[in-house]
């Protein structure tokens, strides 16, 4: 039983958005940072079922991550990051939406602040984005324009039934390196999309 009382910490702000787009081979070539976060919304399901047994309780079972969204507010969803996301085209400026639209999937990853220091970084690993809608008014006074809300919802990365779908990484965790857990988010080769202990120096 440990005796060491947690420090205490609160989170707060969103940045730092990054993106890339997730080939066949479940790889990241290349990212994009993405300024105007407004705010961020994860939400992850998890389902559990209690089974009977000798007149109570007996066993619980868990069916894992059954669900996670992410929930994005921007205030330019911009044309670039449309055709990344949406695989749209873009012709003499114009967007294009067709009909049978196919999203890419994409690994995301931003940050939150510890107040005691440092950031806590998190990294969703395969997910498709909806469409952004349109919600906008009319201006009188001084401008009050509406971020542009996208949500995607994320699988497992690799092994349907063993991969990965979500990354955090702690700064005010022990043996914590940005660039490893940005190499697991955003794997560019195969041998970085596997997660194993980095040996101490």
């Amino acid at each position: 039983m440990s005796d060491v009382t947690p420090k205490k910490q609160a989170k707060f702000g969103a940045s730092g958005f990054e993106y890339g787009i997730v080939g066949d081979d479940e790889l990241v070539k290349t990212t994009t940072k993405v300024p105007g976060l407004s705010s961020v919304k994860m939400d992850i399901t998890t389902e559990t079922k209690t089974l009977a047994a000798d007149d109570g309780p007996y066993l619980i079972l868990s069916g894992g991550i059954t669900e996670a969204t992410e929930t994005i507010e921007n205030y330019d969803v911009n044309s670039q990051m449309k055709q990344d996301l949406y695989n749209i085209k873009v012709v003499n400026g114009v967007e294009v939406y067709p009909k049978n639209l196919t999203p890419n999937y994409v690994a995301t990853l931003f940050r939150t602040k510890l107040s005691g220091g440092g950031y806590v970084w998190v990294g969703m690993l395969k997910g498709m984005f909806k469409l952004p809608s349109v919600d906008t008014k009319t201006v009188d006074g001084t401008p009050d324009p509406t971020a542009d809300s996208i949500e995607g919802s994320f699988i497992p990365r690799g092994d349907s039934d063993n991969g990965n779908v979500v990354l955090i990484g702690r700064e005010d965790n022990e043996g914590f390196n940005f660039e490893q857990f940005h190499k697991w988010v955003f794997p560019a080769e195969a041998d970085e999309a596997t997660i194993t202990e980095i040996p101490k120096a």
